[in-house]
Parts: structure tokens; sequence; C-alpha cells
């Protein structure tokens, strides 16, 4: 690069970009980096975010590639010393970098010269400088610190992420870090492919890598800080710590609060307890580390089915809320576990202690320490596409003796599977598509059931059963229930449960049941095929395939799938949009006695829609289908008593419906009666209800309760004032386009700074 000055009319954006340049490169010299040329990479593919896969034609090897972010932007802040350019020293080959002159020199001078005529509103006014500018570096995802160094100190060690040097990006003012590859992706990938054909020596020797690093980093004093399964990467089964920073990023939908502090699933819950007031310690990686054994013997997140985003699992973390113990984890490793865990810090062991225990724990290939299923557990994947002749042969692998304390754990688990089938059964019958997961969520969680235990239970099961049950498999890998969302998963099993042919032919009476529960899983695999078709989700968007999908079921005879094919005639898709078809549809199934069905013709008579508005009919309609258990008809009757249409208004009678509909987890209803107690509409007036209902619908991931619920925490309206738990509900809300939490919170940060 050539380092003549550019001519004074060049734009100025170039100039800044060629000063930069110069800085990075001057960097380069004095760490003895290796810089490549850019054209020594080939097959360079976008991951993510701004992380590439490429070819290494020196090493001959697959590295990974991460733009280095530059930040001129930071100039703009009045306690970041300027950067005012470059010049040339005279009589020598020297640059120079030309900086704003500080006339106090450093901090350390300054109070050293100043420190016994300071007062403490001097000294205040010191300390709020600082933290404002470094508040000011961590927004805009800075860390003030030399990392290249450190890491560089570190990498002699097997298991931590290698850095190879520096390249710069052709086409671009890119620069761009060289890291090794990781072919296995992150260690929450690793487990979520790998995790059904992992014995227990394999995931112990996970464990043994993962401490060992971490011991490495504390016998440095380093302290990882942000240890978590997306942290550490895999490469041919072996880890590979990141202490670089190449995480996936994260998406913006993700809260500030993990942004800053990573999952908070993983961290210290001393430090969440106060909220970063104090710096994490060797104890708070040893608290993550302790959270990442649980997730190897599970093969799941933890809390997955608590929304990340939940103030309340925070709450309930700091108060001693932990995982659940998974079955058949040796005694000796949950001990373990438990004990990093620990919420007094000073009660957790230390590293060299973690990994001497890890070392001690011996496996048995028969042994008792651990309590498998009756067969090892195998690929999801494999069983999805295994030829049915080979269920025979496992079904006689089934019969050899457990080991009797997990038979009687799984009898019980299987026991419950029969009931949540009939209930994934029902309110599938009875609730729109929208509402169907947050039911069977909390069904599971009300009868304090395991989701890891079920899913892998109803997998492992090697008799036909599992076909029976594969829309409510493909149902878990959706919502990601037990397991994270997988949508080609949950494909494969609706595919399973859809082309399923049944062959029950000279069965006995006692068999029809058994016929029903066939028909159901056909019809409910079939609807949720097609709602994937329609949205992309697992396979390529195909909304004409949806609407033949559905349209094959309907005709069959299922009244619940005429509305699925009505919603496609209504919004044309896969088939010219028709409104009054699709009014047609949906009065046919609501004739038919489909709860859905009735709630759909509520909703065209009051919006017109493929019929005349008729406020009489829609109230009528909605009342057949909430008495039926249809939660969304609920909230309708709600609507109408509350603004008297299709009736007198009745605030009571609205206030009734809507606490139906809420006690039930309707989000909308929830954010409605939160209003309720706000105003004093068919009940007294009361701020902490209020508060509560909006904080529940929040929860819920209703927008514009996102936005009141910020707002209480700010005002102290029905509970106490709250800025931090404020700007974290106004910034989902924003995230979400919610215009009002976008002045609030603005209003909020401007008075902070």
């Amino acid at each position: 690069m050539s380092q003549d000055k550019p001519n004074e009319h060049e734009d100025t954006k170039e100039w800044e970009t060629w000063m930069d340049n110069l800085i990075i490169e001057d960097t380069l010299q004095k760490e003895n980096i290796p810089f490549y040329q850019y054209s020594e990479f080939e097959n360079v593919k976008l991951i993510s975010g701004n992380i590439y896969e490429a070819f290494f034609k020196i090493s001959r090897k697959t590295i990974a590639l991460k733009c280095i972010k530059r930040h001129r932007k930071l100039e703009i802040h009045d306690n970041i010393l300027k950067f005012y350019g470059i010049t040339k020293q005279e009589n020598a080959n020297n640059y120079m970098i030309i900086l704003e002159y500080s006339n106090n020199g450093s901090l350390r001078q300054y109070l050293k010269t100043n420190f016994q005529k300071m007062d403490w509103n001097t000294k205040l006014n010191l300390a709020k400088q600082i933290s404002n500018v470094l508040m000011y570096l961590h927004s805009n995802e800075i860390i003030h610190g030399k990392l290249i160094k450190r890491h560089r100190k570190l990498e002699i060690h097997d298991n931590i992420l290698k850095f190879y040097g520096i390249t710069k990006q052709e086409n671009a003012n890119n620069y761009m870090i060289i890291l090794e590859y990781s072919n296995n992706g992150s260690l929450r990938q690793y487990l979520k492919t790998n995790f059904q054909k992992m014995d227990w020596n394999t995931k112990l020797n996970l464990a043994k890598q993962i401490s060992n690093v971490l011991m490495y980093l504390h016998s440095n004093e380093i302290i990882h800080g942000k240890l978590n399964s997306e942290n550490i990467l895999v490469q041919n089964g072996n880890i590979k710590l990141n202490v670089f920073g190449l995480t996936k990023i994260m998406p913006e939908s993700l809260n500030f609060l993990q942004n800053t502090l990573g999952p908070i699933q993983y961290i210290d819950p001393q430090y969440l307890e106060i909220f970063g007031a104090i710096g994490k310690n060797k104890s708070s990686d040893i608290f993550s580390l302790g959270i990442i054994l649980w997730e190897i013997s599970s093969g799941n997140s933890p809390f997955e089915m608590e929304p990340s985003s939940n103030i309340d699992l925070l709450n309930n973390i700091v108060k001693g809320k932990r995982e659940m113990i998974i079955q058949g984890t040796p005694p000796k490793y949950k001990e373990i576990y438990t004990d990093c865990w620990k919420h007094n810090g000073n009660s957790r062991p230390d590293i060299s202690q973690v990994f001497k225990n890890l070392s001690e724990i011996i496996i048995p290939c028969e042994g008792v320490e651990i309590k498998t299923p009756q067969l090892q557990p195998y690929n999801v994947t494999d069983e999805v596409i295994s030829v049915k002749s080979e269920i025979s042969n496992k079904q006689k692998e089934k019969e050899v003796k457990s080991d009797p304390p997990f038979v009687d754990v799984a009898d019980e688990v299987n026991i419950f599977i029969k009931d949540l089938f009939e209930f994934f059964i029902d309110s599938y019958e009875k609730q729109d598509l929208e509402i169907h997961s947050i039911m069977v969520k909390n069904y599971i969680r009300e009868h304090n059931k395991n989701p890891v235990e079920i899913l892998y239970e109803m997998i492992s099961n090697q008799s036909h059963s599992h076909y029976r049950l594969a829309s409510l498999i493909g149902f878990f890998y959706k919502n990601g229930i037990g397991t994270i969302v997988d949508n080609k998963m949950a494909f494969k099993f609706f595919s399973l449960a859809t082309n399923e042919i049944i062959n029950m032919k000279n069965t006995s009476p006692n068999s029809l049941s058994l016929r029903k529960l066939h028909e159901n899983n056909r019809e409910i695999g079939s609807i949720y095929l097609a709602d994937m078709h329609l949205d992309g989700l697992g396979v390529k968007k195909n909304r004409k395939e949806a609407f033949k999908i559905s349209s094959k079921v309907a005709n069959e005879g299922s009244i619940r799938a005429l509305e699925f094919v009505a919603m496609c005639y209504e919004f044309g898709c896969g088939v010219k949009k028709n409104e009054k078809k699709a009014f047609e549809l949906n009065l046919w199934s609501a004739e038919e006695g489909c709860p859905v069905g009735q709630s759909r013709v509520s909703c065209c008579h009051i919006g017109g829609m493929g019929t005349a508005v008729d406020y009489s009919e829609a109230f009528k309609w909605a009342m057949i289908s909430a008495l039926s258990g249809n939660i969304f008809a609920m909230k309708i009757i709600g609507l109408c008593y509350s603004n008297g249409v299709g009736m007198g208004r009745d605030y009571e009678a609205g206030f009734k419906w809507f606490s139906k509909a809420a006690e039930k987890e309707c989000s909308v209803s929830q954010y409605l009666l939160g209003h309720c107690y706000k105003n004093g509409e068919g009940i007294d007036k009361d701020e902490v209800k209020a508060f509560e209902w909006f904080k529940k619908s929040a929860e819920n991931d209703h927008i514009t309760a996102q936005y009141w619920i910020g707002k209480c925490f700010y005002e102290g309206y029905g509970t106490g004032k709250d800025t931090v738990k404020a700007i974290y509900w106004l910034n989902k809300a924003k995230e979400n386009e919610n215009m009002d939490a976008n002045k609030l919170l603005e209003e909020i940060i401007n008075k902070i700074v």
C-alpha cells in the first residue's frame, strides 16, 4: 500500500481509511504478527455475521476468517482522545500519529499532583467520567485491552483456537484475522448432532478437555468470563476453546443483558445478583463450567423450556434455581457439577480439583454406575430414514433386562407420554396452531416432567408406538421442547406421520382406540407439514404444496383441516384468493363442531370477510367456540362485552372472559386484563395486579405489553423503580418496532448519559 498522503480533493472517507490501515500495519510490525495476502485464500464462504470459512493455500488447511472492526466513530465521545491525523518526521522515515494534547498527563500523574486538594465531588466526577466512557465502549461491543497479545501467549495449548495471522480483504478496506477452523461447529451444535450416539466415555472426555484448558487459563491468571457452549468449538471431536471472540453473532432480538454478559443460564448468580457491580473471577468460570458439564450430560441447553429473555429466570437463578439431574448420570459426575454451581463462590472447588475429580471417574464397559435405557442411544436421523423392517429386530433387543430403577422411571414416563399425546390431540382440535405449543409446554411444566426424558423415551422406544407419536416428536423439534428448535428434524417426523400406512385388518374392537390414535397422528402430522411448507420451515417454501396437503386431509373428512384450507383461500396461499370460499369453508367447519372454525366464523362476521358484518352472529359463534374451550374465542367474547359489540357493554363480563383466556396463557388477553386492572374496568383498580398481568403478557412476547412493563419499571407503577429492567423491556419492544418504546428508551438513556 502506498504511504504517500492522498490528494486533498480525494474523499475524506478514503483519507480516514488510509490512516486506519497505516495504524494497523504499524501494529502488525510491532507485535510481529504474520500478514498474508488475501490471494493465499480460496473457496471463501460466509458462515455467519462477519465470519468466513476459507482454504489456506500455504498451510493446506481450512481456516476461519473474521473481519476486524475499526472504531473511528468513537472519536465523537468527549472523553476519548482525539485522533487528528498522520505526519512524517523530517530527515527520517518515521510516520507519527497526531493526537489531542492532555495538559495534566496521565490519571496517575494527575492524582499524584492534585490529590491533596481534591474533594469528594471532584473524585466522584472523575469516576463517573471513566465509567461513562467505558459504557460507551461496551455499547459499541469494544473491550479495552490488548487481546491479540494475550491470545498469542495462550495459543500453545492444543485446546485453544489457533491464531495464524492477518490478511486484508480484496476490493474492500477490511482486515481479517486468520483462525483455526472447527469443522464440528460449537459444542452446542456438536451435542445437537451427535448426542444420541455418544457414550459416557465420550461425554467424560469432552468434560475433561474443557476442564483442562480452563485450568491452563487460570494458571496464567486469566478469567474467561463468558464460558458457554457457543464459545466452545469442536474440531474432529476435540475441544477448541474460543478466547478470541469468534462467536456466532447474536441475533438482534436478544436483549442487552445477554449481549453484555452472555446467556444468563451460564452466569455466576452472585454476579447477576448485583448486576456486574463486582468483576467476574475464577469461581465465576467454575459456575459456568458446572452448567456446561450438566449440558454434556443432557445434550440440551440449560432451561430451554424457559424464555432466555425471561427476567423471572434471571431472578430464579439468583435464588438457586438449577436444572434437573438427568437420569443415568454417574453419581460422581453429578456431584462434580452440582459443587460447581453452588451459589456461594467460596464454596465451589477450584479448577484443579474439578479436573482431578473428573479424572478419577472410570466408566466401565458394562458397569453399574451408568443406568442406561433399554437400548443404547442411536442417531435420530438414522431412525427417521431407517426401513421399518429394522423395528422388529430392535424390538427383540428391547427384551434384554434393564436396570430396575430405570425401568420404573421409563414406565412412569411412558404413562405420562400417553396422557400427553391425548392432551396434544385435544388441544390441536380446539386451539389455533399459534397457541398449541404454549399449551403443550405448560402441560409438561405443570406436571413437573423433564422434556428431555420425554423426547428421548419417545424416540428410543423400539415398538411401533414411536410412529404413532411421530407428529408429537416433530412438534417437540419444531417448538424446541426437550431439544433446540430443529425444523429439518420436525419436517422429517411430520413426513413420517403423514406417510405412515397402517394395516389394521382383522383387528379386534379393542383396537379401535389404537386406530384413532394412528388417524390423529397422521392428520396432525399432515397439517403441520402443510404449515411448514407454507412458511418454508425445514423445507423450501411451497404454498401450493401446503394447499394440496391440507386439501387432501380435508377431503378425507378432517373438519380441523377445513379451517387451514379456508385460511389458504382467505390470503391466497397456493390458490387464488377467494374470501367468500374461505367463509363457506369456515362455516362448514363450524357447523361440524370445530371450535377453531367457529372462532373464525365469528371473526368473519366482525370484519365482513366473505360475508356481511353481523355482530350478533359474531357473538353467537364466538360464545359457542369459547364454551368448547377455544382460547382465542374467549378473548373475542371479552372484547365484545368490553366494547358493546353484539350486546350492551358489560365491563365485568369482559373482565371475566379476559381472565379465562389469560389464565390459559393467551398473551393478548393477559395484556387486556392488565388494562382492566389499570383502568378499573370490570374490577377495582389495582396497580400491582395490572403490573403482574402486563409482565406475564410481555414474557409471552406481546410487543405492546413489553413497552408497558418497561414503562412500569421506569415509573415505579405497581412495582419498585428499576431502570435496568426498564431498559431491558423497552429494548425488546423497540427491537419489535414499537415506536413508543423507542422514544421512552431514548429519554432514559439521555438522562443516564
